[in-house]
């Protein structure tokens, strides 16, 4: 390979952004090895899933502007038509062929200089009339709005603004003489402060020269454009430019790799003009940097038909996954959005410590499914476990009746339990243990005759699920659950520990909790902290004495003490529970997550004899709660399964291990600039950053190789146990090139 492209396919694959003189030498490279290095490149970092969307003409002709190129203004005579904003009927239509093509996103795009602010409102209407009949995502494309009018349309459903520059600052007056490059910029960068993503590109074949195309792309690349169309001029008759001679392919061909060589990451769009291509041009441009496509209404040009499109891209060997598409358009995935949903990959199996997805990538896992695949996956133990359990009994109602895997579970449970816990009360996920918990305190404050005492205290910077009451005792501040506000039941807030777990103790963390119970003890029920590490709201590893003086001060107050192990229970710090590293007990235990390894969604609330008895006695002589898939058979297979398998392993080894790992792996972190903190215990590590990461930093791990998913400002890894060393060291390494992405020197 010529040495100018290899040496800038290096240079790319590794992360560099090349020069416009890198660019310039490139396109005089020989075609063929600068295709094949575009190929190389498309291959290793363009976006994998080939995105489609439709157009429609959504406002025709009469425009103000005197662009050179262009049939519908006003200034030209041309045959385009003329028409006002359509209707919603005429929306609909568009937007329902556009769905039923199987495409999931649909542009509106209107002539003119900018839409009036009465036009802004209507087209505001017909977005969500397409939102309300419709799954398909909304676009929009109608000139030069301000930023006010651009936060009416996103709240309206629209997701993406798009406005072409259409060629480099210096040509573009050459084409247009009646707005400028800078006032395309600015209505770009006015959407993105809207929260909209960005469209732009431009049209080549005007006139402009190699170096000017070269110049878009870098404009392009400095305004960080996720998706950029590439038109292909069509001279349209009654046009200024109704004479230019047609670019060759082989300089459409260029003008794509080197655009891929610039914006490797981007979404480089077939758009207008590609018509009169060749099938074998249309081919090669798909291999070496083509990723998306417009479909359908191409405004004034001739497009092609969405059916030719998906054919020529699967002959390509792109992949269309229908699965995706309706996954986007129809289900609804945890912390995200309808309008402008976070993007899924699509997994094909996991195996071992990897997720592989269905394109063939392999990531390591460094967040055990949200903690709970302890094991890794497809332990055989714990597949033949569910195997065996799944011929004789999958489910049976726990009212009334018992069976063989609660029974052996629950011995397993207590064998492992802080002292004093002696009653198992089985529930179906975290949030629901969380819950029964919080249920069973109040009971036991009634049973003894304490009416007041109905509600709860904990730490600030805690977690403990999603349901109700659980959301109730997480952070009401920097927790995920601000925006239900007072509907949630006012709790009391200890202010969250400043020890550290790997520092001195701070009598002043038991002075503040002592104040809170002297404040509040009579209407306090119980206290309920994570123990030694707060989990999705902060990730903070506070020490253990203060689990020691919340034991002290819960019994001197006659308030219950509940710890929440559902994050880390089952070695997750390096003791099987973490209240361990503190030697105490609580009143009430919940555990979930790994209690199965994964395999099912289980959890269970642990308590005293005395808190069961007192609430047994009182009436209504039960606890209240009673889960439909309480004590699941084949649930409880599975948590026999992977309990036993901690027993027959040296997981502490192994989690001392993950351990070590992970304080090699992520101390070259400490003290850079955007970085906060590192903190690792046991086979958890922990990164926190100085401001919180956007999407594409999910999209770098996944290029990395790991699977890793930052909340917040909190960037962190949960191995599984079995993790190799080798593996170890990949997922430590893949997770800083993860972070570099948000400007982590490391």
């Amino acid at each position: 390979m010529h040495s100018i492209v290899s040496d800038a396919l290096s240079r790319v694959l590794s992360g560099e952004a090349l020069s416009r003189e890198d660019a310039l030498r490139l396109w005089d490279a020989p075609a063929e090895e600068l295709f094949d290095a575009a190929r190389t490149i498309t291959r290793r970092l363009a976006p994998r899933a080939f995105n489609f969307c439709s157009i429609v003409n959504a406002k025709s002709g009469r425009c103000t502007e005197d662009c050179r190129w262009c049939a519908q203004s006003r200034h030209f005579a041309t045959d385009a038509p003329e028409y006002p904003l359509i209707d919603e009927k005429t929306a609909l239509e568009a937007a329902r062929r556009t769905e039923a093509a199987g495409i999931p996103r649909f542009s509106f795009v209107t002539s003119g200089r900018k839409l009036s602010p009465r036009e802004v409102r209507d087209l505001a209407k017909l977005v969500r009339a397409v939102r309300r009949e419709t799954s398909v995502e909304v676009c929009v494309s109608a000139g030069l709005l301000k930023e006010e009018e651009l936060r009416l349309l996103r709240d309206a459903g629209v997701v993406r603004y798009h406005c072409n520059l259409e060629a480099s600052p210096d040509y573009f007056p050459k084409v247009c003489t009646s707005h400028t490059t800078k006032d395309k910029i600015e209505t770009l960068l006015a959407a993105r402060r809207a929260g909209l993503d960005l469209c732009s590109g431009g049209i080549i074949g005007m006139g402009e020269t190699p170096a000017d195309r070269i110049d878009l792309a870098l404009t392009l690349r400095d305004l960080g454009l996720p998706s950029v169309p590439i038109n292909l001029l069509a001279p349209i008759p009654g046009t200024p430019l109704e004479s230019t001679l047609l670019l060759s392919e082989e300089d459409f061909l260029r003008t794509v790799a080197v655009f891929r060589f610039l914006l490797p990451q981007a979404h480089l769009r077939f758009a207008g003009g590609r018509a009169r291509l060749s099938e074998e041009t249309v081919r090669k441009a798909l291999e070496i940097g083509i990723t998306s496509a417009i479909a359908g209404d191409l405004l004034t040009t001739v497009g092609s038909s969405v059916e030719e499109d998906k054919k020529r891209v699967r002959e390509a060997g792109y992949e269309l996954d229908d699965d995706l598409a309706f996954d986007r358009a129809h289900l609804w995935h945890p912390y995200t959005g309808t309008i402008d949903p976070t993007p899924v990959l699509k997994v094909a199996k996991t195996e071992g410590c990897e997720i592989v997805l269905a394109d063939g990538r392999r990531l390591l896992d460094g967040t055990c499914s949200w903690w709970c695949a302890l094991h890794g996956y497809g332990r055989e133990e714990l597949k033949r476990a569910m195997h065996e359990q799944i011929e004789t009994m999958s489910h049976v109602m726990f009212g009334g009746l018992t069976h063989e895997p609660a029974v052996k579970l629950g011995r397993l449970i207590l064998k492992h339990a802080p002292a004093g816990l002696e009653k198992i009360f089985y529930a179906d996920s975290g949030s629901v243990a969380v819950e029964v918990a919080m249920k069973a305190a109040v009971q036991y404050q009634m049973a003894l005759g304490r009416t007041t005492r109905t509600n709860f205290a904990t730490p600030r910077q805690g977690y403990h699920g999603d349901t109700w009451n659980a959301m109730s005792v997480c952070d009401p501040v920097s927790g995920m659950h601000t925006a239900f506000g007072d509907a949630l039941p006012g709790r009391f807030f200890a202010p969250a520990p400043v020890s550290r777990f790997d520092g001195d103790w701070n009598p002043e963390d038991e002075a503040a909790l002592r104040a809170l119970f002297e404040a509040h003890a009579d209407r306090i029920a119980a206290f309920i902290l994570e123990p030694i590490v707060q989990g999705a709201s902060a990730m903070w590893f506070y020490h253990p004495e203060y689990l020691r003086a919340a034991r002290r001060l819960c019994d001197e107050f006659g308030i219950l003490l509940i710890f929440d192990e559902i994050a880390t229970g089952f070695g997750r710090t390096g003791r099987y529970y973490a209240s361990e590293w503190a030697g105490i007990s609580p009143d009430l235990m919940t555990i979930g997550k790994g209690l199965t390894g994964g395999m099912l969604t289980l959890s269970a609330v642990l308590t005293t004899n005395d808190v069961a008895d007192t609430i047994s006695r009182a009436a209504p002589h039960a606890l209240m709660h009673g889960p439909t898939f309480m004590a699941n058979p084949l649930a409880c297979a599975a948590g026999i399964a992977s309990l036993e398998l901690l027993e027959k392993t040296d997981w502490q080894a192994d989690v001392a291990r993950v351990e070590a790992a992970l304080k090699r792996g992520l101390e070259p972190l400490r003290g850079k600039a955007g970085v906060v903190d590192v903190r690792v215990l046991g086979a958890l590590g922990v990164v926190e950053l100085e401001r919180a990461p956007d999407r594409s930093v999910t999209k770098a791990f996944v290029d990395a190789g790991v699977w890793a998913r930052p909340f917040g400002r909190i960037a962190y890894l949960i191995p599984p146990f079995v993790m190799t060393d080798e593996e170890l060291e990949r997922l430590t390494a893949g997770f800083r090139a993860g972070l570099r992405a948000h400007g982590i020197d490391a």
